[in-house]
């Protein structure tokens, strides 16, 4: 078994040559996509194991993905095939402010018919971390289900889980709804990792100390939250039970393309937890990730080597935070 497993939906990324509209486009370089993806892209980078757990569609997007995560050694014994439903893909164009636009084609997955009893045929020994996101529990009642099976599986196999929020409220029927599913797997997670906007969100409180304190009571052990841009900041409970905080900033970088930040700030903490890091360098590594991540056109291109982010940590100048 891997060091670390995921469940989502990759999909296939085309990407547009033109930053002004899709029909301008003239070529679609095709790349990979999926928040769930990019995650275990980034750990694989780095160095650690990873396992992938998805349904994909008997098509050439199917194909195109299993190909590349074999190329590169992410584990892909536990994906499905099925010749009823079509893998996802999306079309993106990114614009000059580095904010893309995105159309999915992805209603119907192949992803999105995933069933629990996709977890019955898993091997957990050996797993450490688990690794979800609310986008694949969004996708239908089914996702959720198996997604909350494998975190109590892989929970009972003495892994840690890390969850990422990853909102897609476009996804669920209600705001409401997205919270309370959202806060349950919250509740069943070790590592909670909101962007600070999102832990307004699902806690209904402002402050990131107090959103902390909402999740540390839940018992999630700890509560790393996203500062923008700026860095972040971690909170747990020491053995008395009283917050500590750790608080770093991000580096200085020109921004390019901001998809796919956040997935590579989680894959820096989690090979960071796998590493037994501290949490000044957990946070240190996972906003180099981050960094590195919005200066390249794609939604995982620019993921770094262990090399490659060690040097970018050695020579970029930070920035500066406080909360």
């Amino acid at each position: 078994m891997s060091e670390v497993m995921t469940i989502g939906e990759p999909m296939v990324n085309l990407i547009a040559d033109s930053d002004q509209t899709y029909v301008e486009a003239r070529t679609l370089p095709t790349q990979m996509a999926g928040a769930e993806f990019n995650v275990a892209i980034g750990v694989n980078r780095q160095g650690h194991s990873v396992s992938y757990v998805t349904t994909l569609g008997e098509d050439w997007q199917g194909d195109m993905i299993i190909d590349y995560m074999n190329t590169i050694d992410i584990d892909t014994s536990n994906i499905r095939r099925t010749a009823k439903a079509a893998t996802g893909s999306q079309l993106k164009v990114v614009l000059p402010d580095g904010d893309p636009k995105v159309i999915y084609f992805r209603a119907g997955s192949a992803a999105s018919k995933t069933t629990p009893d996709i977890v019955d045929g898993i091997d957990f020994d050996g797993l450490k971390i688990l690794h979800v996101t609310g986008v694949f529990a969004a996708l239908a009642p089914n996702t959720y289900e198996t997604e909350s099976k494998l975190i109590d599986e892989a929970k009972a196999h003495g892994a840690l889980v890390t969850f990422d929020p990853n909102p897609r409220p476009t996804l669920w029927h209600s705001e409401e709804e997205m919270i309370l599913a959202t806060n349950k797997l919250a509740a069943k997670s070790d590592v909670f990792m909101p962007g600070l906007s999102e832990g307004q969100l699902f806690s209904g409180r402002q402050d990131a100390r107090d959103i902390a304190d909402f999740y540390l009571d839940m018992g999630v052990k700890k509560v790393i939250i996203k500062l923008g841009a700026d860095g972040s900041a971690l909170f747990e409970r020491d053995e008395n039970g009283e917050r500590v905080e750790t608080v770093v900033p991000s580096f200085v970088v020109d921004v390019v393309d901001t998809v796919g930040a956040g997935d590579g700030f989680a894959s820096g903490a989690i090979t960071a937890l796998l590493e037994g890091l501290d949490s000044e360098h957990l946070l240190e590594r996972a906003n180099a990730v981050g960094a590195i991540q919005v200066t390249s056109v794609s939604d995982s291109e620019g993921l770094p080597t262990r090399l490659e982010l060690e040097r970018f940590i050695n020579e970029t100048p930070r920035k500066e935070v406080s909360l």
